[in-house]
């Protein structure tokens, strides 16, 4: 049978109870990088979105207002 991860060398349970925990330590540590990274790129894609969305109001001619009045009876409208 193959063993997964690391050649377990004649531990004792408290040294392998230790091990794991490590581990587990070190995944709760990654997960928590992955999560941080995901939020960073969440806000780097909505600002994106949101200067998109406003050189598309600026190119229209229109006024920030009048673009968000459009934007809100177009959502009453249902589009």
């Amino acid at each position: 049978m193959a063993t997964r991860g690391r050649k377990k060398k004649n531990l004792s349970l408290e040294e392998e109870l230790t091990a794991l925990a490590e581990e587990m330590n070190e995944c709760e540590r990654q997960i928590k990088d992955l999560t941080d990274r995901k939020k960073e790129l969440k806000q780097q894609i909505e600002q994106k979105e949101m200067e998109a969305l406003y050189q598309a109001a600026m190119e229209s001619g229109k006024s920030i207002e009048e673009t968000i009045s459009l934007i809100h009876g177009n959502m009453e409208q249902g589009f």
